[in-house]
């Protein structure tokens, strides 16, 4: 019968004791090294910034979209097709700048044969008043002529008339000179009478021929106009924002489609969006600086939409500077709104256990070779610093991470 010795079991407590006093030490040294670098007193440790006298500038980070507040759309004033396209979204156009060409054949016909009707009615327009200085002219040359006869028989009957006395002329002789001289009178008048009511009724009739004339080149000058605009140009300067959807060379165009937008970049806008939590703290008037291509500019803040859409507010920003030729609509941009400013305050670096739009809370100090936790009274709260106005005194240091981790 196999028996196992009593001094192996001995072998295996000692081994048991040994290990237990081991993991003892190794537990006690752990605990030893996290409370030495938790609570060290040596100041390279522990990480913290101190009160010091300084500016403060708190601001709310905003982000959005560039938007034109004047924009300008082309629009086709006539049927027709794209022959030719001369530009393409981006670009920046001069006033009178040609943007796109139309065809239209039916078109260049109505204008030619408007050209024809023009020199139509001009002809025609000198001849009727030809015709009517010619007719002025006879009447007028007809009145002189009978006031001829009136002047020739009124010498005639005072001549007959000291014959007739003498009785050298007879009354039948001298009876048919005077009823000469009343018809010369008579046809006088009658001319005179004709004259005035050609003279009365030319004005209107140069009139009416005028305005024919006129009408015929009001037609031309409309035909013209419309072939002027198969040439589609800006009205105004400006960059080219987008062409119609499918612009093509061949396409279609009928009157009244919106061919291209151009936006004004003098009237660019900053619209931006911020958390409504801060939308209390934002009034119009504050500046704005908004980075456009790694470049800042300012702005300021001249509308603020009172309606809450996914938990942020719209605000719009003008600018008050040049913006720069890369600045166009759509693009988007990052802005910081400037809240408010003070200089030559009390002000700690924010640590990260710092409570956001929180006036009072705890900030835990070194102080002593110990760690404290002191309740402050915060001010403004900038990105980098904040304001302290009450709970600390120039030079306490304050940790900047908790020292719970």
């Amino acid at each position: 019968m196999l028996t196992i010795p009593e001094k192996a079991q001995l072998d295996s407590n000692k081994r048991w004791l040994i290990g237990l006093v081991i993991g003892l030490v190794v537990t006690v040294f752990l605990v030893f090294m996290i409370k030495k670098f938790l609570f060290t007193n040596k100041a390279y440790d522990i990480s913290y910034s101190q009160a010091e006298q300084g500016s403060v500038v708190q601001q709310i980070g905003a982000f959005g979209r560039l938007k034109p507040r004047v924009s300008n759309s082309l629009v086709a004033e006539v049927n027709g097709h794209v022959s030719e396209l001369n530009v393409f979204p981006g670009t920046y156009l001069n006033e009178n700048t040609l943007v796109l060409t139309l065809s239209n054949p039916q078109l260049m016909r109505q204008y030619h044969i408007a050209e024809l009707n023009w020199q139509k009615a001009q002809a025609e327009h000198a001849l009727a008043l030809a015709r009517l200085e010619r007719e002025a002219t006879q009447l007028a040359n007809d009145v002189a002529m009978v006031n001829s006869e009136l002047k020739f028989a009124e010498q005639e009957i005072t001549t007959l008339s000291t014959l007739h006395q003498s009785q050298l002329l007879s009354d039948l002789d001298f009876l048919k000179a005077k009823t000469r001289l009343e018809q010369t009178r008579l046809k006088l008048d009658l001319n005179k009478r004709s004259e005035q009511a050609f003279l009365s009724a030319l004005a209107s009739e140069k009139k009416a021929l005028n305005l024919s004339l006129e009408a015929e080149k009001l037609q031309l000058a409309l035909v013209k106009a419309d072939v002027e605009n198969l040439q589609v140009v800006a009205k105004q300067a400006g960059i080219l924002t987008e062409l119609h959807e499918g612009l093509e060379v061949g396409q279609a165009i009928t009157e009244g489609m919106v061919l291209a937008k151009l936006s004004n970049k003098e009237s660019l806008f900053a619209e931006l969006l911020v958390p409504a939590s801060n939308a209390d703290l934002i009034e119009a008037g504050m500046p704005v600086d908004i980075a456009i291509k790694n470049n800042t500019y300012r702005a300021q803040v001249v509308r603020i939409h009172p309606n809450v859409e996914a938990n942020q507010i719209k605000i719009e920003a003008s600018f008050i500077e040049q913006v720069p030729s890369s600045a166009v609509s759509n693009l988007s941009v990052s802005a910081k709104v400037l809240i408010a400013e003070k200089s030559n305050t009390l002000r700690i670096a924010k640590p990260v256990y710092f409570v956001p739009n929180q006036k009072v809370q705890s900030l835990f100090v070194y102080q002593d070779q110990n760690i404290i936790k002191k309740t402050v009274t915060i001010g403004l709260q900038g990105d980098k610093y904040i304001e302290v106005i009450d709970g600390l005194s120039l030079g306490e240091q304050v940790l900047n991470s908790s020292p719970q981790g």
